[in-house]
């Protein structure tokens, strides 16, 4: 892949409050979500709320929470991915003059300095063409993503997680947003790798501002940088498919984070055969996005149950 020459040099005022917009992607959210929201709301004058077919009980829930000022609300009659969920509110957020977006998970519990952890990360650090994220707390793993250090402010990383990732929104117009092809799982990897591929960087906030775990039920590590988390098939397919994608598109750019995918892979794959529940469905759904991945074919699968994509 050539590198293309850096995009978005002008430097951009720090972001805070009155600038930076709050991007939420819902989807079911459970009994949690409103007071997760009200936090975030304390830090962003702007708060975007993306539903993808939450339905009955829960959109009338949804419905109430976007009757304040600031808050806002795209409603999408179907499940249309994470991917272009965020990228309407991306769009959003910058047709509203706003410079920066934070895309947060409905699942994750930000603490009350997150913003000026980025921005000061940002000051430290700046870069109009990189992507910022913070330290977190995995309750699954019980450890942060990266050791906490007096007097370390920032650390460049491969990639970074989509919940907590501060994007300039000059750079999405220049390098285009989320890939909506990979529906979900590993989207935010591989905007991460394109932005560096564009010569941004990825930096992380050594900082702890947020608690994040991955999977339905609690994982386990087994190294550093892989564990095993329980998903259902459907996300099976999705993680197998376009991590190996990723991996193949981005490999002689960035081989040791590629090999480390396909790494995570095998683990994956020994622990469905090894400890998971269901093996059958989810070795099938599995192979399947294998399969997908070397012929090509992506986008969302047909058939899938409603929640089972989460």
């Amino acid at each position: 892949m050539k590198t293309a020459q850096p995009v978005c040099a002008a430097p951009l005022e720090a972001p805070h409050p009155a600038n930076t917009c709050a991007i939420i992607v819902t989807y079911f959210p459970d009994a949690g979500f409103e007071q997760r929201l009200c936090i975030i709301e304390q830090q962003f004058s702007q708060v975007i709320l993306i539903d993808n077919a939450s339905q009955a009980e829960s959109a009338r829930r949804l419905d109430g929470l976007v009757s304040g000022a600031g808050r806002h609300a795209i409603r999408n009659r179907q499940n249309l991915g994470i991917a272009c969920a965020l990228n309407q509110g991306l769009a959003f957020a910058d047709a509203r003059g706003c410079q920066w977006a934070v895309t947060f998970d409905q699942d994750s519990e930000i603490g009350g300095d997150l913003l000026e952890t980025l921005a000061n990360v940002y000051r430290a650090m700046p870069g109009a063409n990189h992507l910022f994220g913070v330290n977190y707390w995995n309750p699954h793993y019980g450890r942060f993503l990266v050791p906490t250090q007096p007097g370390r402010i920032g650390v460049a990383r491969a990639t970074i997680i989509t919940s907590g990732m501060l994007i300039p929104l000059a750079l999405v117009r220049e390098i285009g947003g989320f890939r909506e092809d990979y529906f979900i799982d590993a989207v935010d990897h591989e905007f991460c790798l394109r932005v560096r591929a564009q010569g941004g960087k990825v930096i992380l906030a050594c900082k702890p501002a947020m608690i994040h775990g991955f999977g339905e039920t609690a994982g386990r590590r087994y190294f550093r940088w892989a564990g095993i988390n329980h998903h259902g098939p459907a996300r099976k397919y999705f993680i197998a498919r376009n991590s190996l994608v990723t991996a193949l598109a981005y490999w002689r750019r960035e081989p040791l984070w590629s090999l480390r995918q396909c790494a995570r892979l095998l683990i994956d794959f020994g622990g469905i055969v090894l400890l998971e529940a269901h093996k059958r469905a989810k070795l099938s759904a599995f192979m399947r996005g294998i399969t997908h991945a070397l012929a090509g074919k992506m986008g969302p699968i047909a058939g899938h149950d409603g929640k089972e994509i989460r």
